[in-house]
């Protein structure tokens, strides 16, 4: 369980750095890790944290580094390689040895052979690092390019001469012949078995490819188990673990490009799936290094602790001399840069860009314990200079490069990418509505496009949404009393149905408070059913007399006079007050009674049009809901059921017939509020397999309406390329996933 809640509160660290960074980014992200991690340190689990660096290496670095050389510009890389090689290898190794000698001058206690050391260990970069710093910075191309190909290969430069360095302070014996033989069998052996294992999984992928296996069951686990396997084959056989994860990353990069169009399903998993591991194996690499400064810091002895500002010095050297170096190398034009107008300026971001990270952090952990039965002596020292280069190696940048750098320039904003998607959801929605469709599948098809574009618009207007719910149900009332006025539906069944829509429509939009009123009000009618029926009686009366005056006041005299016969006529109709007059009205209406939720009900044909009726009055609020007839939901007749299903159909159409004729690009938001509301209502029933046909066969239409929106508006407006593109990008993954959720 331990091992669970330490992964756990690394995710949740990892994730909360990433909140805080989303909602003022100003700051780098690697920061706010850090300081998660420092704050984590705090929790009993993590208290004297000590990181194992033979885990960190395989279970971190490891996929981190496998998925860069998946990701690495091989035509960058073939293009660069003498200078990747000469700042990965020949600027490593001349930087170990010259940090070696200032260590050793500044710091004359600590043996010569732990010098180069600490020099070794302190010497990689790392590209995840500088990402996280340079994110709001738009450092040039060729410069970035650099950087993230020395780090591929400068990490094995690190850890092969730290191994030599240790050897040698072990046995008190160095060889620069053998030194330099271990260095290249270690170096090439690495990127051999790397390239090796990697070409011998892409030919199994391949096979599995033949034989129909490719599965994202199948890959995608293979995918993932891939950098485990070939780093602890490579450390197996003493080569660097390190160089062969690149090594195998760069084959299945060349594979990937060569099979982008097959087994499309399992490449954007695998590439989904392999980005958010990295990104949260980068959170966890930076949470780590805070969780651990505590621990460096307590683990100080009493001598090294009187030796602090000395330490602080050395580290302070150490990061200078190693920024000046990178700076002298790029000058001297042993790094190949394209401009020779920009060559300080490059080489200056060069040398600030020389962020050390990971890896530095690993070494300096992995130093052993006991070297000979006795104590291994300078070790917090040595992990605590470390510590403080990597903390300065990313905040001097940090504060450097805003100045030389322009600030990273989007090609369009979030603004711009929300209006344009938007405008593309509507356009295709109005062309489907174009199409005058009769199947009933358009209102969920409108459903869920506007599902698109539901997290970029802004929300809807509630008092708005209120008063056209007044509206609506003003459209489905006058329709019933229509149909109860024409005698197409019993009267009862009618003011059935319309306490039963406006029981739900009313719960759908109230608040909390108001909902708990509600179920007040609704146990009061349980325990009291005698006066709820009276109540109800009460305000059947005087919205009857409101619809009378409504017509008059409106000079409608037809419309008043009818209903004025047809009140007379029912002028004595009411809800049985006792069980009696109840059971008596049950049977003659068949024993109908009014359903918790609308009944399923068959698609009718040729129903009439939507058009705006004129509104009636509907009653109070307060006195909308009488209590529920006891037997509610059972011995429901078939001619109730009919004719609630035919109230239903005809209901729904006009309504929606009514928010198509008062939508515009003001009240849109709104309207789709109700929309939403009212198709979750009727689609209640069964779908039947005509209409899921008619869905697709519109669904597709609605892609390709939505391709048509962005290829005319990209010709027509001032659209960015990249706004085109991830407009395009959109509506591939939305086609991609309802087509896997469809199939």
């Amino acid at each position: 369980m331990t091992s669970f809640f330490t992964i756990l509160l690394l995710v949740v660290a990892a994730i909360a750095a990433n909140i805080i960074y989303a909602i003022y980014p100003k700051i780098p992200l690697a920061f706010y890790e850090i300081i998660a991690g420092i704050l984590l340190s705090l929790v009993p689990l993590f208290n004297h944290f000590h990181l194992e660096p033979e885990i960190f290496m395989l279970v971190i670095i490891a996929p981190l580094m496998f998925n860069d050389g998946q990701n690495t510009d091989m035509h960058r890389l073939r293009k660069n390689i003498s200078s990747t090689l000469s700042l990965a290898i020949v600027l490593a190794l001349v930087t170990i040895l010259a940090g070696g000698a200032l260590t050793h001058t500044l710091w004359h206690t600590l043996p010569l052979a732990l010098c180069f050391a600490l020099a070794a260990i302190v010497t990689p970069t790392d590209a995840v690092a500088v990402t996280s710093i340079t994110s709001g910075i738009e450092v040039p191309e060729h410069v970035m390019g650099a950087l993230e190909n020395e780090s591929l290969f400068n990490d094995a430069s690190g850890i092969v001469a730290m191994d030599l360095a240790l050897t040698a302070f072990s046995t008190g014996e160095f060889s620069l012949a053998q030194g330099t033989e271990h260095f290249l069998v270690v170096f090439l052996g690495g990127i051999a078995v790397g390239a090796v294992l990697g070409m011998l999984i892409v030919m199994i992928r391949v096979f599995f490819q033949r034989k129909t296996l490719d599965t994202i069951s199948v890959i995608l686990p293979f995918s993932l188990l891939t950098p485990f396997i070939v780093y602890l084959t490579a450390e197996h056989f003493g080569f660097s673990g390190i160089l062969a994860v690149v090594a195998a990353g760069i084959v299945h990069g060349i594979q990937g490009q060569r099979l982008r169009l097959t087994s499309t399903q399992t490449q954007v998993v695998t590439k989904t799936t392999w980005e958010t591991v990295t990104n949260l194996l980068n959170g966890f690499v930076f949470v780590l290094l805070g969780a651990s400064i505590p621990s460096v810091w307590n683990d100080l002895s009493t001598t090294e602790m009187r030796d602090l500002p000395l330490l602080l010095m050395t580290a302070v050297g150490l990061y200078l001399l190693m920024t000046l170096m990178r700076f002298l190398w790029c000058m001297f034009n042993l790094v190949s840069l394209p401009f020779k107008e920009t060559r300080i300026k490059d080489s200056v971001v060069m040398a600030l860009s020389g962020v050390h990270g990971t890896i530095t952090l690993s070494m300096a952990f992995s130093l052993p314990l006991t070297v000979a039965n006795h104590v291994f002596p300078f070790r917090s020292a040595i992990i605590l200079i470390a510590g403080i280069i990597i903390l300065l190696s990313m905040i001097v940048p940090t504060l450097l490069l805003p100045f030389l750098l322009p600030n990273k320039q989007a090609p369009y904003s979030a603004d711009e990418f929300s209006e344009q998607l938007v405008k593309m959801v509507n356009f295709a929605i109005d062309q489907l509505r174009s199409l005058n469709d009769q199947s009933g599948a358009l209102p969920g098809v409108i459903e869920i496009l506007n599902s698109q574009k539901s997290q970029y618009r802004k929300n809807a207007n509630s008092k708005l949404v209120h008063q056209l719910l007044e509206q609506t149900e003003e459209v489905e009332q006058s329709t019933t009393l229509e149909m109860i006025d024409k005698g197409e539906v019993d009267a009862a069944i009618g003011w059935q149905y319309i306490r039963a829509v406006l029981f739900q429509s009313q719960f759908a939009f109230l608040t909390p408070w108001e909902t708990a009123k509600m179920w007040v009000k609704m146990l009061g009618f349980r325990l009291f059913p005698k006066a709820s029926r009276n109540h109800f009686n009460k305000a059947f009366v005087k919205t009857r007399q409101a619809k009378m005056k409504s017509l008059q006041g409106h000079g409608q005299t037809k419309e008043f006079n009818e209903f004025q016969k047809f009140y007379r006529d029912h002028q004595n109709d009411k809800l049985p007050t006792t069980d009696k007059q109840k059971s008596r009205q049950q049977k003659q209406l068949a024993q109908s009674t009014t359903p918790k939720l609308l009944p399923a009900v068959k698609q009718i044909d040729n129903l009439p049009q939507a058009q705006q009726t004129n509104p009636a009055v509907r009653p109070a609020r307060g006195h909308r809901h009488g209590r529920r007839p006891q037997g509610h939901g059972r011995n429901v007749s078939r001619e109730a059921r009919a004719a609630f299903g035919k109230l239903s159909e005809i209901g729904y159409n006009r309504v929606i017939g009514y928010l198509d004729s008062i939508e515009t690009d003001d009240n849109r938001q709104e309207i789709d509020v109700l929309r939403h509301y009212y198709n979750q209502r009727h689609t209640r029933r069964t779908k039947s397999e005509e209409t899921s046909e008619k869905e697709n066969e519109l669904f597709l239409m609605a892609f390709q309406f939505e391709y048509s929106y962005v290829q005319g508006v990209s010709q027509h407006e001032h659209l960015s390329s990249e706004l085109v593109d991830e407009l395009h990008k959109k509506i591939s993954m939305d086609q991609m996933v309802y087509m896997q959720n469809g199939n």
